[in-house]
């Protein structure tokens, strides 16, 4: 992913429990809901490359959810500059070894990438191979018992000079004169995340579509949820409409249940 210029982001295993709620809750035997968000850099703390962002989404979310009545805890198990393939590795010992509850899973900017600085001229992996390997993981998920939440990615928009350039140099991959033709292919690869929740019946947080259509309003723009001069990774607005996007589908989750 882009974060190749960047600092590496080690995972943050990050507890947070909800302070002062009662021991009641919708995990098993009215004890606190154990979550784990799997992700990228886009999931990952950001503390150590982009200080503006004070806490992420899976940092807000036992917070956002003790409004809703739901005591839980959330370990973030998001790793930068990673995709589905590397997901899949490290389930037992990033995941599993939790026995999470649920577990919320957001790939696919990186999935999509070109890495055409490194002479690249086609994405990390396949549509195919990515779809694969959300099922694979949503598979072995459920067969441990844990509910599964599907997110797609967040769009992004041309910030970063470097990549800018780098596309420039290398017509024909991604648009560089379109603000969204750097989600010429990520466009697709949230349409198939949105396929596997829709086929595989899935709970779903289209964080793409939400940041979208935020974008529409008027007097707002998709910038104004991104790192500014990045453009790839939600800033601390971004972090927090995801997280109350991703409450709001939990909340909806137990209590139907």
């Amino acid at each position: 992913m882009p974060l190749s210029k960047l600092a590496g982001t080690a995972m943050a295993l990050l507890v947070a429990a909800v302070a002062g709620m009662s021991p009641a809750g919708p995990g098993p035997k009215g004890k606190p809901l154990r979550i784990v968000a799997l992700g990228d850099s886009t999931t990952a703390t950001a503390l150590d490359w982009a200080p503006p962002i004070q806490e992420v989404y899976a940092d807000c979310l036992p917070r956002s959810l003790a409004a809703h009545g739901i005591s839980a805890t959330v370990v973030n198990a998001g790793i930068g500059d990673t995709t589905t393939r590397d997901a899949l590795a490290r389930l037992d010992r990033d995941v599993r070894h939790h026995h999470p509850d649920l577990v919320v899973i957001q790939f696919g900017i990186n999935d999509s990438w070109i890495d055409v600085d490194q002479g690249s001229t086609a994405p990390r992996l396949t549509r195919a191979e990515y779809r694969g390997n959300l099922r694979k993981i949503i598979g072995i998920l459920k067969s441990d018992g844990a509910q599964v939440v599907l997110m797609t990615p967040n769009p992004m928009r041309w910030a970063d000079p470097y990549y800018i350039k780098a596309f420039e140099e290398h017509p024909g991959l991604l648009d560089t004169r379109a603000p969204r033709g750097i989600d010429g292919l990520l466009d697709l690869y949230a349409a198939d995340v949105r396929e596997v929740a829709q086929q595989d019946k899935m709970p779903l947080v289209d964080v793409f579509a939400a940041f979208e259509d935020y974008g529409k309003s008027p007097g707002q723009s998709i910038d104004d949820l991104l790192l500014a001069g990045d453009g790839i990774h939600p800033n601390q607005a971004g972090q927090h409409l995801v997280c109350k996007l991703l409450t709001e589908r939990i909340a909806g989750l137990y209590r139907a249940n």
